[in-house]
């Protein structure tokens, strides 16, 4: 832990008060051995001890404030003389002798391991050097030496307990700050993904519902039309007709359940993706197109997610040529030639368009080849009639 961090936790009014209980007690015990001192030393002794107070309060203060070595450095530097003064005035008796001890507190409070080592030895040769100058001899020295010390010692490591200990609970504290805030980001992502999850979902059962339902009703629509135009002349190829609607309806049943069920799997895709594509351009012809299927390659097993894109994308083609595209003609090529994707083409002779943006059924297909990671691509131009291609990875 370094020495800013040490001085911002024990810099209150409680630090403030001990240092200045310690001062006062040991200053006033100075006086009770000055009977005899003259004039000067009091005046002396009562403005060290007034300077030593204010600076043990507000020196201390402005440096656990600033992360300034020099000001620290500077405060010991005033500090540990005026405390040395105040034990030599006071004859380093009774507890006159603490007057320097809440220095080594101070300095485990504001200074780093090897200046806070300086420090403490700095404080305890100006308290030799009074004791010495004071009592007039070695024997002195010797026998409050060891004293000294041992009070010294007491005090730093005191003190560095007092400063770890809540050094780690303002630790626990800002830990448990920042889990509370990282719980709430966790809380605002889980909604989030929620959310999106919903919407992609939504998405999801809405592109299944145009492009399967919206698929097999056009058609249905289509073959009912067909059967009630020609169920005079031809009542054999009308209950055809009524017959492949009554199927198709069977079909869109069964891919309604699909969709409500959240399956990503069509119910027909236990079929080959070249027999689903032939099925589905056949039925172009009630509408009068003329659609041709060629498969490219060999065929080969693909995801279901790629073989569904696929089928509905065709599905979709289709759908557009038959309501659309005043064609007589459609092609389906299924390219199985690249070993790393699928190449589905869906072109027409059709009326075309300066436009491709399409309507929702364009944008659903769209979506679904983004979540393979694949490529939509549409050409089209007045009378040239329009070309839908798409690419998707196995």
């Amino acid at each position: 832990m370094d020495s800013s961090s040490r001085s911002s936790i024990l810099t209150g009014s409680g630090v403030n008060l001990v240092f200045a209980l310690v001062v006062m007690s040991s200053f006033f015990s100075a006086f009770s051995v000055l009977q005899t001192a003259s004039a000067l030393e009091i005046v002396l002794l009562v403005l060290s001890g007034t300077a030593y107070i204010l600076m043990g309060i507000y020196g201390f203060a402005l440096c656990a404030a600033s992360n300034e070595l020099w000001i620290k450095a500077a405060y010991f530097m005033i500090q540990i003389p005026l405390g040395g003064l105040l034990v030599y005035l006071g004859r380093g008796s009774g507890f006159n002798a603490i007057l320097l001890l809440p220095l080594a507190g101070h300095g485990v409070m504001l200074m780093s391991r090897g200046w806070l080592d300086l420090t403490n030895i700095s404080i305890l040769l100006s308290y030799a050097v009074s004791i010495f100058i004071s009592k007039g001899g070695w024997q002195a020295l010797w026998t409050e030496m060891p004293i000294f010390l041992a009070g010294q010692v007491v005090i730093v490591i005191f003190t560095q307990m007092a400063v770890d200990e809540k050094y780690a609970r303002s630790e626990g504290e800002h830990l448990a700050e920042r889990l509370e805030e990282a719980n709430q980001r966790l809380r605002k992502y889980a909604l989030q993904i929620e959310e999106l999850a919903i919407s992609k979902e939504r998405n999801r059962l809405a592109r299944e519902i145009h492009d399967g339902l919206g698929h097999y009703l056009t058609t249905v629509n289509m073959q009912i039309q067909a059967a009630q135009a020609i169920q005079d002349k031809d009542p054999q190829r009308a209950t055809q007709a009524l017959a492949k609607a009554q199927t198709l309806t069977q079909q869109a049943l069964m891919d309604v359940r699909s969709s409500v069920s959240a399956l990503r799997s069509d119910p027909a895709e236990s079929l080959p993706l070249a027999e689903m594509i032939a099925e589905t351009a056949r039925s172009c012809e009630v509408s009068g197109v003329t659609a041709e299927f060629k498969m490219l390659g060999t065929p080969r097993p693909i995801s279901p997610q790629a073989h569904l894109t696929l089928f509905r994308a065709v599905q979709e083609g289709v759908n557009n040529i038959c309501k659309h595209a005043q064609a007589d003609h459609a092609w389906i090529t299924l390219d199985y030639r690249d070993e790393d994707q699928v190449q589905l083409t869906v072109q027409d002779n059709g009326k075309g368009s300066s436009t491709t943006d399409g309507g929702f059924g364009l944008l659903g297909l769209r979506e679904r080849v983004h979540l393979l990671n694949g490529n939509l691509q549409i050409s089209s131009a007045d009378g040239q009639g329009l070309t839908l291609e798409i690419k998707v990875p196995e």
